[in-house]
C-alpha cells in the first residue's frame, strides 16, 4: 500500500528541487532500503525525469525539476528492501508558479 504524503512546501516550474522520502517506519527490524526508483506525474503535458541520489539512513532523495506546468503533480517512489519487499511513496507537489 503507498503512503500519500502532501507536504507544505511547494515548488516552482524553474525550480528543480530535491524531496527526501524517509522510509524508516515502513522498514521490518533490521531490513534496510537497498535501492529505490521514481517516476513524476504531472497534471498535463510531459513528465519530468526524477532522478534518485544515494540511499542513506533509509531517507531515499529524489530530485525533480524543471517542470513545464502548474498544478498539483505527483511523484512516485518504489524503495526495494534488501529483504525482497517493496514499499510505495507517493508526494503530492502542488505548483503554483
Amino acid at each position: 500500500m503507498a503512503d500519500i504524503f502532501h507536504p507544505a512546501k511547494h515548488q516552482s516550474l524553474n525550480e528543480i528541487r530535491q524531496w527526501d522520502i524517509d522510509f524508516s517506519l515502513d522498514l521490518p527490524s533490521g531490513v534496510t532500503v537497498a535501492s529505490a526508483t521514481a517516476v513524476h506525474i504531472p497534471p498535463s503535458g510531459p513528465a519530468t525525469t526524477p532522478t534518485v541520489g544515494a540511499i542513506a539512513l533509509n531517507i531515499v532523495p529524489v530530485k525533480l525539476g524543471p517542470l513545464s506546468v502548474t498544478g498539483k503533480h505527483t511523484l512516485v517512489v518504489l524503495a526495494t528492501y534488501a529483504n525482497g519487499e517493496k514499499s510505495e511513496a507517493r508526494v503530492r507537489i502542488h505548483v503554483e508558479y
